[in-house]
């Protein structure tokens, strides 16, 4: 068969609202993140990364090296931005299978919220590891839309969430979203017996199950394979099944971290916060018009059955929590909220098939197009952010060589010892709100690991950075303590081959 039969073929295949979904996605994702597409953008991570094997084994993240080498090792901001566009307009035509979505204008409004949610920005400003996230996104729908839809499809889900889970875990929530929503819709608006019902969470939680545990025995053989040990980032070498213990301590942090998403901080009100409000209004309202046009009420175990899921929702976006207690919730880990926003989109297209509603139905629509814009906005104001943090560091650093380059004894100089760290060191986002990672106020760099990065990297020059043991030894001498702080003219000096830097009274 020529390749021209071949595609004449696929074509043919390929449903019209797949089309939609697909395009709609990638096209609006292109338009709204155009400006990180062609910008080099970095965070105090991306300092290390101008070409690193993504070999994060230590992190739990065991395929990421593989899911993160098919746009090579390198941070292109258009290579690594346009298969990440391409992996999340691909998770668009998996959910328009999985909630069955047929209207062109319920596949639009999805495809903007998908293709604007806040995560993906902050994924986008972590370039050099985006394009393998997004893919572990687009294998965790995969995973759930196998399973759903083919009598053998458990087994390969439980393959796409082994590598999803291994390219980047915090994706488990959203295939576990996903399943919740597809759960809602079933139970208020499908004739599905449950007895079908409970054979597909059967096949969900066996996929689930057998999935993680796929992805736990991956981890343990490559760690022994490479010699490698669990870091402690993130909790990574305290995950385990939950305890009791570690339930009553996961619930109200997981509750936590659902309200102060949407709401918080609470002394602080913008649009952000105000569509929140309308979305949860829209939800009550869309759930007891669910339940009058059936008369859902009188089936007590449906009923049961519905309210369960709606009390999950807030786990299911924290589900890592439940995991391990020392995790950190930031925007990367945050994609299974976005589901939030798309289940009333959902429920006003069944509306249209089942009864008129057209109050409501504009309703939704109208409050989804204006956070989708607002979403666009809160990206872009993002990347101003970034783009000015960076040209800050940029502007510092070409100081910082020239102030050293003057210095005697220059010629000598192989290593970097930078003393102290600015104020915002341990400052990793900025909360417009949402609390938006990858981005900060200050300088990307801020210690001394960040500047031998950045300068050899950027700059051209070759330094070293020096042991923690030798920073120690070289900032408690009289000569370092008699240093003012940067850019004071003592806050330099070269003793021997090492160039020292004073920005803090830490070192």
């Amino acid at each position: 068969m020529l390749p021209e039969h071949f595609f004449e073929k696929i074509q043919k295949k390929i449903k019209p609202e797949w089309r939609f979904a697909f395009l709609s996605t990638f096209g609006l994702g292109f338009l709204i993140h155009l400006y990180r597409l062609v910008n080099p953008l970095l965070t105090w991570d991306s300092l290390y990364n101008f070409h690193d094997p993504q070999n994060t084994i230590h992190l739990g993240r065991c395929f990421l090296t593989l899911t993160c080498g098919i746009s090579s090792y390198y941070d292109l901001p258009t290579v690594n931005g346009l298969l990440s566009l391409l992996y999340i307009a691909l998770t668009a035509v998996c959910l328009s299978e999985i909630f069955e979505i047929r209207s062109r204008l319920s596949l639009f409004l999805m495809s903007g919220i998908l293709a604007s949610f806040p995560t993906a920005a902050s994924t986008l400003l972590y370039m050099y590891t985006a394009d393998g996230y997004f893919l572990a996104m687009l294998l965790a729908a995969l995973a759930v839309l196998v399973t759903l839809k083919y009598r053998h499809g458990l087994f390969a889900g439980m393959v796409l969430l082994c590598i999803s889970y291994g390219s980047y875990q915090a994706y488990i929530s959203y295939a576990v979203m996903l399943i919740l929503v597809w759960s809602i819709l079933q139970l208020l608006y499908e004739k599905t017996a449950l007895k079908d019902f409970f054979q597909k969470i059967g096949r969900f939680v066996l996929m689930g199950g057998c999935g993680t545990a796929l992805y736990l025995i991956s981890f343990k053989l490559l760690s022994a394979l490479e010699h490698i040990q669990a870091s402690d980032y993130q909790g990574v070498s305290t995950m385990k099944l939950p305890g009791i213990s570690d339930l009553l301590h996961a619930v109200p942090s997981a509750l936590t971290e659902f309200i102060y998403f949407f709401f918080g901080p609470l002394s602080r009100i913008n649009l952000f916060k105000i569509l929140n409000v309308l979305l949860f209004v829209l939800l009550f309202l869309l759930f007891i018009l669910g339940l009058a046009a059936d008369r859902l009420w009188k089936d007590r175990l449906r009923l049961l059955l519905l309210v369960i899921c709606y009390v999950l929702l807030p786990f299911g976006c924290c589900i890592i929590y439940f995991v391990t207690p020392d995790v950190k919730y930031h925007m990367l880990m945050m994609m299974g909220f976005s589901l939030i926003y798309l289940l009333p989109i959902l429920q006003s297209d069944r509306i249209c098939q089942t009864s008129l509603h057209p109050a409501m139905v504009w309703t939704v629509t109208l409050v989804a197009l204006v956070t989708v814009y607002n979403f666009a906005l809160i990206d872009n104001i993002t990347y101003l952010h970034a783009k000015k943090s960076y040209e800050q560091t940029y502007a510092l650093a070409v100081e910082m060589a020239d102030r050293i380059e003057q210095t005697d004894g220059f010629e000598n100089v192989s290593k970097l010892c930078v003393l102290g760290h600015f104020d915002d060191a341990d400052s990793i986002s900025i909360n417009f709100p949402p609390n938006m990672t990858g981005i900060k106020e200050g300088y990307i760099a801020t210690e001394q690991n960040h500047f031998a990065a950045f300068l050899n990297t950027y700059l051209g020059m070759e330094l070293s950075g020096c042991t923690e043991e030798e920073a120690v030894t070289i900032g408690n001498s009289p000569e370092s303590q008699s240093m003012a702080l940067w850019p004071a003219a003592s806050s330099v000096r070269i003793e021997n081959d090492t160039v020292i830097i004073k920005i803090g009274g830490d070192s």
